[in-house]
């Protein structure tokens, strides 16, 4: 099967790139919903936040910020920025899950996405608030090449992706 992905030059193709819906896929993928992601936020559970954050409480909070390139904006940051706001992160990490160890005992405020909120519940240390209705939720693609649409093995792979995130709208 790996010769089907390489051609003469050795090259490798992508069969499906998993990506959210932020406009930047090229024009002439094909792409499919796969599911929707909506913005929570994790503070400690003896934290002064109440159940929701407006967005001046959001902003005059410290954040714990998760992000893997330097340089690259998170989607809050730039959701916030399209308002002409931006949030204060005294701490920057590249993985969620030691962002939330970092939250018990603080005032901090980490913003995750709602497929999180089965761990963040799980932690008696941690809850969850709502965010900020200017974080606006978001969609998970999959996206492929046209030369692909009828290919068998690429049309089962997609429907295995359909089938196991289904359950993820609910």
């Amino acid at each position: 099967m790996a010769e089907r992905h390489c051609g003469a030059s050795g090259a490798r193709q992508l069969d499906l790139v998993l990506h959210i819906d932020d406009g930047l896929l090229p024009s002439h993928f094909q792409s499919e919903r796969l599911y929707r992601e909506d913005w929570i936020c994790a503070v400690a559970r003896d934290s002064r936040f109440g159940d929701l954050l407006s967005l001046k409480q959001y902003l005059a909070a410290s954040h714990i910020v998760v992000s893997t390139y330097a340089a690259v904006q998170t989607i809050p940051d730039k959701q916030l920025a399209a308002v002409g706001a931006k949030r204060s992160s005294c701490i920057r990490l590249p993985y969620f899950g030691v962002a939330l160890q970092c939250l018990p005992g603080t005032e901090l405020v980490l913003t995750v996405t709602s497929g999180m909120r089965s761990a963040i519940e799980r932690n008696r240390e941690l809850r969850v608030v709502k965010a900020p209705q200017e974080l606006q939720g978001f969609h998970f693609l999959m996206a492929w090449h046209p030369r692909l649409n009828t290919d068998p093995p690429h049309a089962w792979l997609r429907e295995a992706m359909r089938s196991t995130t289904a359950g993820l709208n609910c």
